[in-house]
């Protein structure tokens, strides 16, 4: 996600445009986490879950100043967990299915330094800043008994770059792509709507 820097320098050496939608915002979206590979540690060693489907809900206030100068503080929590097939390597090198696995991302925090450029119509911006998110994962064997849950958190940097759109005068649409948090296994990255209504 090293475009999320690029973006970043380019919003700030960038002309600024047309803008009148300074002040303070709140906003509403849902994300969905892109599938990914998740490893669990059995009493009987290292196995790989193919986690997907998961998906978040999140609220955002923020605040404006000028198109350099502005930031956001979210907060979310997963509305559906990804589930997939947990998987170990036998003697012969071939996959063996020894359960189910399921990946839950509980609650979250962030607060973001967002750069944008605007006109009347649309709006490009990146995201900078800090998450703290707690995770959790349940395996169960084949039968359907819960073998362990263990949860844990994690904090780091996160980033991301969006679009928005005009809907009206107070009202943006916005498309986002962004990594919730670098010290997160695997680096999950989330694919964002949310609306936005500036005051």
């Amino acid at each position: 996600m090293n475009k999320a820097y690029f973006f970043a320098i380019t919003l700030l050496a960038m002309p600024a445009l047309a803008d009148n939608h300074k002040g303070f915002y709140v906003g509403i979206g849902a994300s969905a986490v892109d599938d990914k590979q998740d490893m669990v540690t059995l009493s009987n060693g290292m196995t790989l879950g193919d986690t997907t489907a998961i998906r978040t809900g999140e609220l955002i206030g923020g605040y404006k100043y000028n198109n350099a100068l502005g930031g956001e503080i979210r907060v979310g929590s997963g509305l559906r967990s990804g589930k997939g097939i947990t998987y170990g390597v036998t003697t012969g090198g071939a996959l063996e299915e020894r359960g189910k696995f399921e990946r839950d991302l509980g609650t979250y925090g962030s607060i973001y330094y967002k750069p944008e450029l605007e006109n009347d119509d649309a709006k490009l911006y990146a995201l900078i800043g800090y998450t703290q998110i707690s995770t959790s994962k349940t395996t169960k064997d084949i039968t359907g008994t819960e073998l362990e849950s263990p949860s844990v958190s994690y904090s780091g940097i996160s980033y991301g770059i969006g679009i928005g759109f005009v809907i009206n005068e107070y009202l943006n649409i916005n498309f986002e792509y962004k990594n919730i948090c670098d010290e997160l296994y695997n680096k999950p990255n989330m694919s964002s709507v949310n609306f936005d209504y500036r005051f």
